[in-house]
């Protein structure tokens, strides 16, 4: 295991000890501690399409992009329905605002995978600080993470909504290590997507891949700093690697 890029593993006087010190744990939400599966579901039942949810999330997170150029936002739920409702249109399917609103739904009762209460508990008894940082609206991210039983392992809970910036957006990023009155590279992002860590990156945060099914990295971005097959895994790299 590596420290942080920048440099946070320091050397003592008498260069005997390796003092390092903890990195904010930043948390990615859907599908990097939260299962999608059900979602999965109902958007391809909704569409009955087996790649429905595939061909839908890769528009929401265009769109997502689209918002943050043309400087015109809308939250994710928002755009959410309007690029649900563009994918059936391009899969010839006749659906109703009803049966969308239906379908999107799910993704407030959304449950953790198996490895993440421990993952998250042994990160904590560590003395890490961990937040979450997620594209979903505040309302939507306090209710998911209530339902899930997550509220009570993050300081915070921060959503984009509040800056109005897409992640992969550095500002975005930047954004967040000011609200924790910490330096970019005092940050490790930790998510299941290849363009959230390749944004995270660019902003100077170091970045840790988790890697759930069906989920690659992007290989023209830098490799991250950290990779591991579930949160469990990748506390214990985090405890080893930052441990006094």
């Amino acid at each position: 295991m590596k420290p942080l890029k920048d440099g946070t593993t320091n050397l003592n006087s008498n260069k005997m000890t390796i003092q390092k010190s903890k990195p904010v744990i930043v948390f990615d939400v859907n599908e990097t501690l939260l299962d999608m599966t059900p979602l999965k579901k109902s958007v391809n039942a909704m569409l009955n399409e087996e790649q429905g949810f595939r061909i839908w999330f890769g528009m929401l997170l265009h769109y997502s992009t689209v918002s943050n150029s043309i400087n015109e936002y809308h939250n994710f739920t928002t755009i959410a329905a309007a690029t649900l409702k563009m994918a059936a249109v391009s899969m010839h399917k006749k659906v109703t605002a009803e049966e969308i609103k239906e379908a999107l739904s799910v993704i407030k009762s959304l449950q953790t995978y198996p490895d993440v209460i421990k993952g998250l508990k042994l990160l904590k008894e560590n003395g890490f600080r961990l937040i979450t940082l997620t594209n979903s609206p505040d309302s939507a991210l306090k209710e998911q993470l209530k339902n899930s039983n997550l509220t009570d392992y993050f300081e915070h809970a921060l959503s984009i909504d509040s800056i109005k910036k897409y992640k992969p957006e550095a500002e975005t990023y930047l954004w967040a290590a000011k609200k924790l009155a910490v330096k970019p590279n005092e940050m490790i992002m930790i998510a299941a997507h290849g363009w959230d860590l390749a944004g995270a990156a660019h902003a100077g945060l170091a970045t840790g891949f988790i890697a759930r099914e069906g989920q690659s990295l992007y290989s023209l971005s830098s490799k991250p700093d950290f990779e591991a097959k579930d949160i469990i895994a990748m506390a214990e790299q985090l405890v080893a690697a930052y441990s006094e």
